[in-house]
């Protein structure tokens, strides 16, 4: 009769019980994790006057996201006032990106992108930036962001004073799973 030690039938039964552990894991899918990022931007703005737009603002900028590093970013917006336009007098907004390609793209150093939509208010502040806060959701992405979902929060300043281009910064907080 041949007797094996404990040692000998632990090890297969440990090997094992790690690998179903590791097929369990790489199959769950995707898991949340938190996002936050930091973007500088520029805002072109290009008046309408009517609707549904009466403003369009083509965004470029640069900043750092998590699970992204340094990113790029674009986006287009549809910009309305709050309430009755006044040429001559602070004006508070509403925004809204556009759906699909021009929405809110991240793009990291490696090409990877991370896609949302995005909507909110800019407030204007006594001698200073409009404040800018407002929701996004994350819509998919490409690379080892294909498929992403997620969402949270945007606060930020934007110097509009030059009424065509705007600069400011701006903070998305939230989540993402991919």
């Amino acid at each position: 009769m041949i007797r094996r030690s404990r040692q000998a039938t632990a090890l297969p039964a440990l090997c094992l019980a790690v690998a179903a552990l590791f097929v369990a894991s790489t199959q769950a899918g995707p898991r949340d994790r938190p996002f936050e990022a930091t973007l500088k931007i520029t805002e072109s703005v290009g008046f309408t006057g009517a609707a549904p737009c009466f403003a369009v603002g083509i965004i470029s900028g640069v900043g750092q996201a998590t699970h992204m590093g340094e990113v790029r970013a674009t986006s287009q917006d549809c910009i309305n006032p709050l309430g009755v336009f006044d040429p001559n007098g602070p004006t508070a907004y509403q925004f809204a990106s556009s759906p699909g390609p021009d929405g809110l793209v991240f793009i990291a150093a490696n090409g990877d992108r991370v896609f949302a939509v995005y909507s909110g208010t800019l407030v204007p502040q006594p001698g200073g930036p409009h404040a800018v806060t407002g929701h996004f959701v994350i819509t998919g992405g490409s690379g080892r962001f294909a498929g992403a979902t997620g969402g949270g929060s945007l606060q930020g300043t934007e110097d509009i004073s030059r009424v065509v281009v705007g600069e400011g910064e701006i903070s998305l907080s939230g989540s993402i799973a991919y």
